[in-house]
């Protein structure tokens, strides 16, 4: 049975549309003949993000011009024939690969069809054909220029991705309060994983929507948590290695609600950092371990405070994110 895929009009597809449209008012008001395929121009030019348009333009409008005097001498040369149009296509390729705007092969096919159905090829179809790019190219570049801003996504992905560790440093909290109950993370892990990894993607995208802008505070932003998510792996698995019950869990439990409540913030990263280094040093006056279960207790608690420490420190090495972008654009 036929099943159909679910689709939303998305802000591209509105673009593509209105766009087309445009290219064919344009064209035929100024008179220009085939002025239908700067419809086709404009829709080969859409692209996700404003660099790569301008990338895609750029490539089209010089294979453009390369196919269209390439092909007049030719054409004049040999005549207008299906088999010269293939020799045609067939030394324009490589060329366009050696030039590096291969991108702009499809589009230069349409301008090359249009010289070979031409009666006369003269300066009036090279004239035609430019001002066809001009229009096609230059819609698609007004509409490419008109991009969403990502923020808002950015800082869902952001909120989601707190909300999570969120959980995890909960779930670590529990356990020191309760640790002969199971603990497993790694289903939260995997969609932490994901988060990170789609937000990512989507900041990289922003840095394309910018000409004069190469970095992303979101970016660095996700690849901080990315790097904090491999220390909570870590942290879980010292917590599974908890064997006996150790006087100093209680404030290592403590210490993980704190934490919990201040994902979001760091504002109180340093009082999380003096909270640690309190626990270690009465940890220090603690009486060592009597049985070989409560050594390797107290080995991996002494390691979870560690793992503990660097992922504060990577976090207030970060800063917040306003003032991570603030940073970055002075």
């Amino acid at each position: 049975m036929l099943r159909l895929n679910p689709y939303r009009i998305g802000f591209r597809t509105i673009k593509t549309a209105v766009g087309m449209a445009l290219g064919v008012i344009v064209a035929k008001a100024l008179g220009l003949d085939n002025f239908a395929s700067s419809a086709i121009l404009v829709v080969l030019c859409i692209k996700h993000t404003k660099v790569h348009s301008v990338q895609a333009i750029i490539s089209r409008f010089v294979s453009c011009i390369m196919i269209l005097i390439l092909g007049s001498i030719i054409f004049q040369l040999l005549g207008q024939h299906a088999i010269v149009l293939g020799l045609i296509v067939l030394l324009f390729i490589p060329l366009a690969v050696m030039f590096n705007v291969q991108e702009g092969v499809v589009t230069s096919c349409v301008i090359l069809l249009h010289v070979f159905n031409a009666k006369t090829i003269d300066l009036d179809l090279f004239i035609n054909e430019v001002l066809l790019l001009i229009v096609g190219l230059g819609i698609a570049f007004l509409m490419n220029i008109i991009m969403p801003s990502l923020d808002g996504s950015l800082d869902e992905y952001k909120e989601q991705v707190e909300r999570q560790i969120t959980q995890v440093f909960k779930a670590f909290h529990n356990y020191c309060q309760e640790y002969n109950k199971e603990l497993n993370l790694d289903p939260l892990f995997k969609r932490i994983e994901s988060t990170v990894s789609s937000a990512k993607s989507l900041a990289f995208r922003d840095v394309k929507n910018h000409f004069v802008r190469n970095e992303n505070a979101y970016y660095y932003y996700f690849d901080m948590r990315e790097t904090q998510l491999e220390l909570l792996q870590r942290m879980q698995k010292l917590l599974q290695q908890i064997q006996t019950n150790d006087a100093i869990l209680d404030q290592i439990a403590e210490l993980f609600e704190e934490v919990s409540n201040n994902v979001n913030s760091n504002d109180y990263t340093f009082l999380r950092l003096h909270s640690l280094y309190e626990i270690r040093l009465e940890l220090d006056e603690l009486a060592l371990p009597e049985t070989h279960e409560a050594l390797l207790t107290r080995a991996s608690i002494i390691q979870l405070l560690n793992e503990l420490e660097e992922y504060l420190n990577i976090k207030s090495q970060f800063g917040s994110l306003k003032m991570h972008h603030d940073v970055k654009a002075s």
